[in-house]
């Protein structure tokens, strides 16, 4: 498996191999996992667009190590604002651009002219989204780092820690594949998993891991590295099928139908 560590030097890597034979992914008529897996979370899952609010996750109340405590109490404010500013920022983005539909542009007398402006308001709704998110997960990294520095066991291993962690990833991954960032979905995935057993059970990591396991393959693929286009394209199998079993059973005919692509070795 490609571990942690070599996500951040593995595209240097993917440019210096020649190709032994690989069949390239993107050839008419192969089906690819965007086309077999849903494109949302599913309902109820802690992975969509309603987020997990810091209200939920009970204060530790047995914490006797000052230092882990207060770190703690600082990492659930970091976390709380970085969704709160980022829920408040997305939604005076959206009504923006609802109100943009609402405008009326009597200068523009020809078709061209208002597909010309409102391609380029769309492009400014989008540059706004994208620096909004930068902000956000500045602030979970911060929140991340004061997690890290907690050295009590006790806080470790409670749920309150467990929980809030999980949470602060979660966001982080969700951003992280907004900016089409594959290596740091897969790395972030891959960490939110080993956290718990918990979070292993949730079907949306793995979807999430066997998109981006895939864009890794076809970046292998044209980096013409036959070795890391088949780690990734078997890692990417292995959790299409984890996803399968989770999301629809294994005794399910969806799951029967995406074990026999696997098997294709599509």
């Amino acid at each position: 498996m490609v571990n942690h560590r070599r996500f951040f030097w593995v595209l240097l890597l993917l440019s210096f191999q020649i190709p032994l034979g690989a069949t390239d992914p993107n050839k008419k008529g192969e089906t690819r996992v965007e086309s077999i897996l849903p494109s949302r979370p599913e309902s109820g899952s802690p992975w969509g667009d309603s987020t997990q609010s810091i209200g939920t996750i009970p204060v530790l109340e047995f914490v006797d190590e000052k230092n882990s405590q207060k770190r703690w109490s600082d990492a659930s404010k970091e976390y709380s604002l970085a969704l709160e500013g980022f829920e408040s920022g997305k939604k005076g983005i959206d009504k923006r651009r609802e109100d943009f539909k609402k405008e009326v542009f009597y200068e523009d007398r020809y078709e061209w002219q208002k597909v010309t402006r409102k391609e380029n308001k769309e492009k400014e709704f989008q540059k706004q989204l994208y620096e909004l998110r930068t902000q956000t997960t500045l602030r979970l990294v911060k929140a991340m780092n004061l997690l890290d520095k907690i050295e009590n066991p006790k806080v470790k291993e409670s749920d309150s820690y467990i929980d809030l962690k999980s949470g602060i990833y979660r966001e982080y991954i969700k951003h992280q594949e907004s900016f089409k960032n594959y290596l740091q979905v897969i790395d972030f995935t891959t960490r939110y998993i080993e956290i718990s057993s918990k979070n292993e059970m949730e079907a949306e990591p793995h979807r999430l891991l066997a998109l981006s396991y895939e864009k890794m393959e076809q970046t292998a693929f044209r980096s013409k590295n036959q070795e890391l286009y088949y780690e990734f394209k078997e890692l990417k199998k292995k959790h299409l099928l984890r996803f399968a079993e989770l999301h629809y059973g294994r005794e399910s005919k969806e799951y029967a139908a995406i074990e026999e692509k696997v098997g294709k070795d599509f």
